[in-house]
């Protein structure tokens, strides 16, 4: 097994000539340059297939080559040439695999046949294909299909996980819980309380008219690099971009389009955050409460002034509003009633 360390931090612009070096170190490292260089070229694209690494939208107007450093790592391990026999197996007990690192697991590569655990010898042993779907159909064939479970790793691709579930309806249940239910179902349940909606409400299109960014706790250079196309133009545009992040995330700091010529071949880089706030882990909750509630104040003196309002009153009384339980936390906050000011009392 290959020894493991911590890394260290990065100390250079997200993106430019690193971010290639690192995506011609795992095609080469995966043994399947070609193969993955040609599905590379369709990644989130209209002919194409999605990315696995992480959920950022297909755009409208795709880029020569629309993936990021992670997708196509994510695509390089997916496109492998590197197998797992079942001779591996032979070798290696489960107990002794448990001790492995994941990521020299992920390396030893792609399964080839189906297996079955033997609890006797502590090894997976090779099941015949014919035999594997037999045992598969006389299982379900034996339960009431709600009784079933059809679980799959969020890692599955779109199209994969499309076509599992049709299965799934076919045989007749729709239970398909996925890791991404996991994470995100407290989102959901959290943002409808918040926002009164339970998934976010922001597009693509969003970020070519807004004339300011609120950050909060998102590494974008991890989760989701594609993003950085899009907070580079708002950058270009002299959009402002508040970050709030216990962590200085490289991605939020500063940005080389590896797809840009002129960036690629000259030292400077877009600087990503105007602001960069480390705030301690939960410090964005009293950040936002103080805004809130500067804010407010500011509304009010615009009032008492006969000046134009602050608050957009308008938005505040759309049918997304907010949850009365949500108000009174905020309420709570910031110090302020529900009845002080008007424009944050619930619609319905």
């Amino acid at each position: 097994m290959t020894a493991h360390k911590k890394s260290d931090a990065y100390q250079h612009a997200s993106g430019g000539w690193g971010s290639i070096k690192a995506v011609a170190s795992v095609l080469v490292q995966e043994e399947a340059p070609a193969a993955t260089s040609r599905a590379l070229v369709h990644q989130n694209k209209p002919d194409g297939f999605m990315c696995v690494s992480c959920s950022w939208a297909k755009p409208g107007h795709p880029h020569p080559f629309e993936f990021c450093e992670s997708g196509a790592k994510a695509t390089a391990w997916d496109t492998t040439s590197k197998r797992v026999a079942p001779e591996f197996f032979q070798q290696h007990t489960v107990s002794e695999l448990e001790q492995w690192h994941d990521h020299d697991l992920e390396e030893a590569g792609r399964l080839v046949a189906p297996l079955r655990y033997d609890a006797i010898t502590d090894r997976y042993v090779e099941v015949k294909w014919d035999r594997a779907f037999a045992e598969i159909a006389r299982e379900l064939n034996a339960l009431e299909p709600d009784a079933a479970v059809f679980y799959t790793s969020g890692r599955a691709s779109l199209e994969t996980a499309y076509m599992y579930q049709l299965f799934a309806r076919m045989y007749g249940t729709n239970n398909l819980p996925d890791s991404s239910n996991m994470c995100h179902e407290s989102t959901s349940v959290g943002l409808t309380e918040a926002i009164g909606v339970g998934v976010g409400t922001i597009t693509p299109e969003g970020f070519r008219h807004t004339d300011l960014i609120f950050f909060f706790g998102h590494n974008v250079g991890t989760n989701s690099p594609r993003m950085l196309h899009d907070l580079q133009d708002a950058r270009h545009r002299g959009v402002p971009i508040i970050t709030f992040n216990p962590i200085r995330e490289p991605g939020l700091v500063s940005f080389v389009n590896p797809q840009s010529p002129a960036q690629m071949l000259t030292p400077g880089a877009t600087r990503i955050s105007t602001q960069y706030l480390q705030v301690n882990a939960g410090g964005d909750s009293a950040a936002i409460a103080g805004i809130c509630k500067a804010l407010i104040a500011v509304d009010d003196h615009a009032r008492a002034n006969g000046a134009a309002r602050v608050l957009d009153t308008q938005s505040s009384r759309s049918t997304r509003s907010v949850s009365k339980r949500s108000l009174r936390r905020c309420a709570s906050w910031t110090g302020m009633t529900l009845s002080e000011p008007a424009a944050l009392r619930p619609t319905r």
